[in-house]
């Protein structure tokens, strides 16, 4: 074996690029296992890598001998059937020893509660894990609050407390107890993710106990956490949602000049867009990526007074991400809203949209590499306005318009205009916009994108795309030759887009029409790489 590799810091390196989490499932998994099979001078660096990110525990009961774990192959759920032995312990301890990064539950890979009691007794003072820095704690079940305690020390810097999966039961004084001494027991965390909805009041108020935050994801806080994480000195971002209290207090009491002084990424929970604005106005702070969640509207000129307060405000800045999401449902129609046409129609009240002209101010920011739309508005824009954005943003990865409400109506985007953004922005990575698949009409003898190609886009989205069956073929062959790598195509996919048309389930038929668009471009591009290969 060549000498270069004995080198430690170079078999590091070569195992960390084989580990890939987006690679085939566990294909690098098991060229990592079968590398620490090969020689001692591979095992213990390519064990490192293979154990560093572990995906819920049952990895580490199914490593022992049979007698010990049960399995239920029907319900795929890990059990343990005795107390680990000394010589059994040595081996969950010889690999959580080498995790840095754990999800404590798997939902494909579920584990029985004996499995998280038997965890929470090691039979050691030392932490079960002596080296974890990132800890997602996802099992909200009061019997194994323990296990908390268990998984922290000194090293973990990231916590992130997601109830999602098991549910938001209330927990009692006893795991109340545990919590107010994860601070205690993790002291040098930085990076907090906290449940917007809090099941415990001290999961909030164990902000107060940090004083060297650099990121702050959580839900709705009261006055004196939001005054605390002001004085951060090293926050550099801040997630949560924006009460009445908070507003006032800063009406009352203005803050300090150095508030929120490194602030780089602010994401807001609004009940309205002007709240989030007024909020903005009043803390003076100028993050580069900013995200705006609101609970009711924003209508287009609640739109147009945001862009503007960016334009205005922002003159010395460079924001990078600009992000805009209406959290509301589906949309309603009042009389003050008409109800929207479906995109099969030309016609639209233009009060209620929004167009190329309202995006305008946002051309004098170069820096944008991420704009993110999502609005109970329809969307109006031509081929003419997306090659002037996308113009303007050169290094332009995310552009994403209406996702999930859909443009409303037909689109005015054609092909054309999409080859030119491609050109203008090559690092674009992420893309939905609707467009017109009624210029798509026959396969050309050339290639259909003229030789312009996407390397990184891998998901398409068309939002409310109209599609015919006649274009399905044609749409087909243009994206397999613009996008090489795209893996899928998707249309159609939310509740918003499909109440938008009648109950003739015609939303349906689009969405089906573009599952055939997905399914023929894969086709395609293997035919592609196969003549390649000629």
């Amino acid at each position: 074996m060549h000498k270069l590799f004995f080198v430690h810091e170079l078999l590091t390196i070569i195992c960390e690029q084989l580990y890939d989490e987006d690679d085939i499932p566990n294909t690098s998994k098991e060229a990592l296992a079968r590398l620490a099979r090969t020689c001692k001078a591979f095992h213990s660096v390519a064990l490192n890598a293979l154990w560093s990110n572990l995906d819920g525990v049952a990895p580490l009961i199914q490593c022992l001998p049979a007698e010990v774990t049960r399995l239920y192959w029907r319900l795929v759920l890990v059990g343990i059937e005795r107390a680990p032995r000394k010589a059994e312990w040595d081996i969950i301890q010889g690999y959580a020893s080498r995790v840095q990064h754990l999800r404590v539950l798997n939902p494909l890979r579920p584990v029985e509660q004996s499995v998280i009691f038997t965890l929470s007794r090691p039979p050691t003072t030392s932490p079960l894990f002596p080296n974890l820095r990132s800890l997602v704690w996802n099992d909200s079940r009061l019997q194994t609050m323990s296990f908390l305690k268990t998984l922290g020390g000194p090293l973990l810097t990231s916590l992130t407390f997601d109830c999602s999966s098991t549910g938001t039961a209330r927990w009692d004084a006893a795991a109340s107890a545990i919590l107010n001494s994860v601070p205690v027991i993790c002291p040098a965390v930085k990076v907090i993710t906290l449940p917007s909805s809090s099941p415990c009041p001290p999961i909030p108020n164990m902000l107060l106990a940090w004083s060297h935050l650099e990121e702050v994801t959580c839900g709705e806080i009261d006055t004196v956490i939001f005054h605390h994480l002001a004085k951060q000195t090293y926050l550099r971002k801040l997630a949560f949602i924006l009460s009445q209290s908070i507003s006032q207090s800063l009406t009352d009491r203005p803050p300090f000049p150095q508030a929120f002084s490194r602030l780089r990424e602010l994401e807001v929970h609004a009940p309205e867009l002007l709240s989030l604005i007024e909020f903005m106005q009043k803390l003076e702070i100028h993050p580069t990526s900013i995200r705006g969640q609101v609970d009711v509207g924003p209508t287009p000129c609640d739109i147009r007074a945001f862009f503007a307060f960016l334009t205005k405000h922002y003159v010395d800045v460079k924001p990078q991400n600009v992000s805009l999401e209406s959290l509301s449902r589906i949309r309603m129609p009042s009389v003050a809203q008409p109800p929207l046409l479906p995109p099969t129609g030309d016609q639209f009240t233009s009060h209620n949209g929004i167009y190329g002209s309202d995006f305008m101010p946002l051309a004098q920011f170069g820096s944008i590499d991420t704009l993110i739309i999502d609005v109970n508005c329809s969307i109006h824009l031509t081929d003419d306005d997306l090659v002037s954005l996308a113009s303007a943003w050169p290094h332009l990865r995310t552009f994403s318009i209406n996702k999930t409400h859909g443009w409303v109506i037909k689109s005015d985007i054609t092909q054309t205009g999409l080859l030119e953004m491609l050109q203008c922005c090559p690092k674009l990575g992420t893309l939905c916009i609707a467009i017109d698949t009624d210029t798509f009409t026959e396969v050309p003898l050339d290639r259909p994108g003229g030789g312009i190609q996407n390397m990184n886009i891998r998901t398409i989205y068309f939002a409310d795309s109209v599609i015919q069956p006649r274009a399905t073929t044609v749409v087909a062959a243009f994206l397999s030759d613009v996008f090489p790598r795209l893996n899928e195509v998707a249309a159609w996919k939310s509740d918003q887009m499909r109440a938008q048309l009648d109950a003739d389930r015609t939303e349906v038929t689009y969405a089906a029409r573009w599952e055939s668009v997905s399914q023929q471009i894969k086709g395609m591009i293997r035919i592609r790489q196969q003549e390649r290969r000629w």
